[in-house]
């Protein structure tokens, strides 16, 4: 986030070519509420956030364990996949597992028809059209 606004950053390679309307996945930040400080390492949280998405970084204050109250990691999310919002962390300690609330700073549009970021399609008349982001829909009620 830059400036309240979403940035994309992809790694160049010479045949690189951005196409906005081709985004499969994303790298999103998240706050992850409810798991136990014993789960605070590079493994713990690693396991903890793959349940989310693929899990690339924390946050200084996660990695250095100065705030207790929530676990704030960086993953990458795949658009073929929905959202996780909750899941249940099996733990050898409680015999229960354990309850982990996901919080996403930033929820990019999903479109579940093409398993891509950016937009979302709806189906009217038979016909896909897409919603949101054509500038010439018209309303005919």
């Amino acid at each position: 986030m830059f400036g309240g606004k979403a940035i994309i950053l992809q790694q160049w390679h010479p045949q690189f070519v951005f196409d906005k309307n081709c985004i499969s996945k994303l790298h999103v930040w998240v706050t992850l509420h409810g798991l136990p400080f014993t789960l605070w390492s590079r493994k713990g949280l690693s396991v903890a956030a793959s349940v989310v998405g693929k899990p690339l970084s924390c946050d200084e204050p996660t990695f250095c364990c100065a705030g207790l109250d929530f676990v704030r990691v960086c993953v990458e999310i795949d658009a073929a996949k929905p959202l996780v919002y909750k899941y249940d962390l099996a733990s050898p300690y409680p015999n229960e597992p354990l309850h982990i609330e996901v919080e996403y700073e930033w929820k990019p549009t999903r479109c579940d028809k093409c398993k891509l970021f950016g937009h979302a399609c709806k189906e009217l008349d038979g016909k896909d059209m897409e919603a949101e982001s054509s500038p010439l829909a018209v309303n005919n009620s």
